[in-house]
């Protein structure tokens, strides 16, 4: 009777002290106790973490003399980016990233002899993210293949298949959490690389604006 009277005080101690959580050595000399929900709770992903899609639209215009024939494109591209493959984090606190990107293009030739382009172009996105990461400067540079419809107009395109390079420079502001405004620069080379005897190349250059969502 008198080992059960010493300890089961002790064990209903203890049960109790499980049951309202038990203090760390540091907390205890403090006085507080571990929040164990706070400890467990998942920590917000970083924008690079995540896949994000980007809608936008623009107009280019030709810059160069390859083809004497005025053109002005307008187009439409949804944008996929993958979670970062590589970073680079700055005494700042911003960030350097290098992701993946893939585009799906639908253009429309407000002038020119052509109608449309439907295609797509990948390449890797280099960013900058600010320490607050509400502000992104994004730069990328690749190329993919699509058809048109072509005709007999010279100066034209050659045929229906040609591949297009691309530069593109954009800036990007969040409008609220998972939602960005984006805007820049987006120059497009579409030529069918000697493939046709009538191959002048278009080189376009224009501005984009689009909206980015966060997955």
């Amino acid at each position: 009777m008198f080992r059960v009277s010493i300890f089961l005080p002790l064990m209903m101690s203890a049960a109790m002290s499980l049951i309202s959580g038990v203090p760390s050595a540091k907390a205890g000399e403090s006085g507080k106790r571990i929040d164990l929900s706070q400890m467990m709770e998942p920590k917000p992903l970083e924008p690079w973490e995540q896949i994000d899609v980007t809608f936008e639209t623009g107009a280019i215009m030709k810059i160069t003399d390859s083809t004497p024939l005025n053109y002005v494109v307008l187009p439409q591209m949804l944008t996929f980016r993958t979670p970062y493959l590589h970073k680079w984090d700055r005494e700042d606190g911003s960030t350097i990233v290098m992701r993946s990107r893939v585009s799906f293009l639908g253009e429309y030739f407000a002038e020119g002899p052509e109608t449309y382009f439907f295609g797509f172009h990948g390449s890797p996105s280099f960013e900058w993210w600010n320490a607050d990461r509400d502000l992104a400067l994004m730069f990328s540079i690749g190329g993919g293949c699509g058809f048109l419809d072509s005709t007999e107009v010279e100066g034209g395109h050659g045929q229906d298949f040609n591949f297009t390079w691309f530069m593109h420079l954009a800036l990007r502001h969040q409008l609220r959490e998972g939602l960005y405004l984006q805007y820049g620069a987006y120059f497009q080379h579409t030529s069918n690389r000697g493939l046709n005897e009538r191959n002048p190349g278009l080189n376009a250059l224009g501005p984009m604006v689009g909206l980015a969502w966060e997955w």
